[in-house]
């Protein structure tokens, strides 16, 4: 009888353990595909892989991210499969080439209904999210007053006047960043150029001389493809400014190469932070029950300051070596 009764109790508990078991084992489950999932369209590349790593790192205990990386072969299908088989509630798009997809993909399924998606790491993208449904972003671009000040503060010349030439449909971006520099009694001087035009190069050059004339302090380079590029910076950057003394503001690192002997000292965000940015906007979308309607385009908010003492001092521009313990990086050869 009592053996009878041990081994009742032992089989109950066999159950009870295996019961149990499965309950937490199904729970564990459970919360992980109960999580909300998230489409990551990004571009090959180190600075995209910093923004991807800070924008997951924040948020992957509450988010299952997918990624597909978007290369110059990646078909619309593709995309198309991505989104199907992840079902996410929001579509990161990291780089121009991502978006660029993602515009294709969209132009090729005018039916659908998209989830909302937000844009990060990629050049102009207040223009780029018009082309594109439920789309917010974040900006790459720093304003030009932030890269003046920073520069005014390194430099053992005034900054007061600063030149910048720019196609016609940047008109409203200029605009915006002469209001801003105003304040800091900075001025923005610009010479405005055509969206098109067979003589570019010549008329940039044109443009270029023009501001030097009016007697600009330094120069703010846009980051436009059509004025900066191998062609316009050999037949028209380089020609023009030579070995003046004036120092060039740019948008991106590989321009401040000390070889090219041209741009001095740039701004541009920091990938990580940009990728911690981006987490803090999804998870207000999220709280937002995945809406992004209201929402406006963000200012990238932490930054990387870089100076080319090198190419300074071969120019003869003059700067202050105490301040450089402000800069992140200096390049001195």
């Amino acid at each position: 009888m009592e053996i009878s009764i041990i081994k009742t109790m032992n089989l109950m508990m066999k159950k009870f353990f295996s019961l149990l078991f499965f309950l937490v084992f199904s729970s564990v489950v459970y919360a992980s595909d109960s999580k909300p999932s998230i489409l990551v369209l990004t571009a090959n590349g180190e600075a995209f892989t910093k923004v991807v790593s800070g924008m997951t790192v924040e948020l992957e205990e509450d988010i299952n991210f997918n990624k597909l990386f978007i290369e110059k072969n990646t078909s619309t299908k593709e995309i198309d499969k991505a989104i199907t088989t992840t079902t996410p509630k929001l579509i990161v798009l990291v780089g121009n080439s991502s978006i660029k997809s993602y515009m294709e993909y969209q132009k090729n399924n005018p039916k659908k209904s998209f989830p909302p998606s937000l844009a990060v790491s990629a050049l102009f993208v207040d223009k780029l999210v018009t082309k594109l449904k439920n789309t917010i972003g974040i900006r790459y671009e720093i304003p030009a007053v932030t890269s003046i000040v920073n520069l005014r503060s390194v430099m053992s010349k005034p900054i007061k006047k600063v030149g910048v030439v720019y196609r016609e449909w940047m008109t409203n971006l200029i605009v915006e960043n002469q209001k801003y520099c105003t304040p800091e009694g900075i001025e923005l001087v610009s010479y405005i150029l055509p969206n098109k035009d067979s003589d570019m190069t010549d008329k940039l050059k044109n443009g270029i001389e023009t501001l030097l004339k009016k007697g600009v302090d330094a120069l703010w380079v846009v980051n436009d493809n059509t004025l900066l590029n191998g062609n316009t910076l050999s037949s028209a950057w380089l020609p023009t400014i030579g070995s003046k003394d004036i120092p060039v503001i740019v948008g991106i690192e590989p321009l401040l190469a000390s070889n090219l002997n041209f741009g001095t000292f740039a701004v541009f965000p920091d990938h990580y932070a940009l990728g911690s940015q981006a987490a803090s906007v999804i998870g207000e979308i999220m709280d937002d029950d995945w809406n992004i309607e209201g929402r406006e385009i963000e200012q990238p908010l932490s930054v990387k300051k870089m100076i080319n003492i090198a190419v300074m001092t071969k120019k003869g521009i003059p700067f202050k070596s105490e301040k450089l313990s402000e800069m992140d990086h200096v390049i001195t050869q």
